[in-house]
């Protein structure tokens, strides 16, 4: 059984010039293991890459890393390069988080094509295999979709950063089973947005399905792959309002907010015990919030980080 770790995911939005460091300090003495960025165009946010090492050099152990680079916005050659740099920097504290890239005002902002759904996973498949490959020590490349030409050197490590691929598809499940040292458990948002439909798909059940369908496909390879999902919404058990905000929202009666993968209700006890039933049903014990829960959640990650 996986430990519990928790993440915390800041676009940075909220910080004050020069808080960003404060920020990282702060997560990481709230006892959280890692922080996170997306990497989004559309809507503020911090540059991805540089703002992390900054967060790893203002701290002494955090963790930092991507939720999640969006593959169709660079080539994955210059991804494994400066990947396996900031992991070399750090020490070994970066974790690189990528996937086929869902929010389609990202791609038509920069001019770029928002592709169908299985021609961004097909990318992301051949970009996870020469991200791989030029840790590996490969220095050229010739795919359906990218292609590399003598690069300097490549960037070959003894010790790349840990993989996170995430995503809500089959098919991008299946390749971040292969690929992966971190799998990310999200909605299917193939259609660019998160809508209801999408955000259900990620109910008990099927959490607990896609689980065991990427363990049993990274076991065929060999590994063991930690499970990783987000939470959106902490929320307390008298506060009917909310609850019922987020029925609506989810689709979903009132009675059935506690059991959705996203939504945390109740007190510390409740959230630690509903989190331990969480883990043993599906496997997932890496969590990251938005900034916004971290002093929420900072009594549930010292009662349960390590277990």
């Amino acid at each position: 059984m996986s430990i519990f770790r928790f993440g915390v995911l800041s676009t940075g939005a909220t910080s004050s010039p020069g808080g960003w460091t404060t920020l990282a300090r702060r997560v990481e003495d709230a006892g959280f293991s890692v922080l996170q960025v997306p990497q989004h165009f559309s809507v503020p946010s911090v540059p991805p890459l540089p703002s992390l090492a900054m967060a790893a050099a203002a701290t002494t152990h955090l963790t930092v890393g991507t939720l999640v680079l969006d593959n169709e916005t660079g080539h994955p050659a210059v991804v494994a390069r400066d990947a396996a740099w900031l992991a070399a920097e750090t020490g070994g504290r970066f974790e690189l988080g990528i996937g086929a890239g869902w929010m389609a005002a990202d791609h038509t902002m920069l001019g770029h094509p928002f592709r169908e759904p299985a021609a961004r996973v097909d990318r992301l498949g051949e970009a996870l295999e020469l991200i791989r490959g030029c840790w590996a020590g490969r220095t050229s490349f010739a795919g359906t979709h990218y292609s590399l030409d003598a690069m300097p050197e490549g960037c070959a490590t003894a010790h790349p950063p840990a993989l996170l691929v995430g995503g809500g598809g089959r098919r991008v499940l299946d390749l971040a089973a292969r690929h992966a040292d971190i799998v990310g458990i999200a909605p299917d948002m193939r259609s660019g947005r998160i809508g209801r439909a999408a955000a259900r798909t990620t109910g008990r059940g099927p959490v607990a399905a896609k689980a065991a369908r990427i363990r049993e496909a990274a076991a065929r390879r060999g590994a063991t792959v930690e499970l990783h999902m987000s939470i959106t919404a902490v929320v307390d058990r008298a506060d009917t309002a909310r609850i019922d905000k987020l029925a609506d929202t989810f689709d979903v009666p009132p009675a059935e907010v506690p059991r959705l993968p996203g939504v945390l209700v109740g007190d510390t006890a409740a959230i630690c015990d509903e989190l331990r039933r969480r883990r043993a049903e599906t496997g997932v014990g890496y969590l990251t919030v938005n900034e916004v829960l971290l002093d929420r959640m900072a009594p549930v990650v010292a009662e349960l980080t390590g277990t």
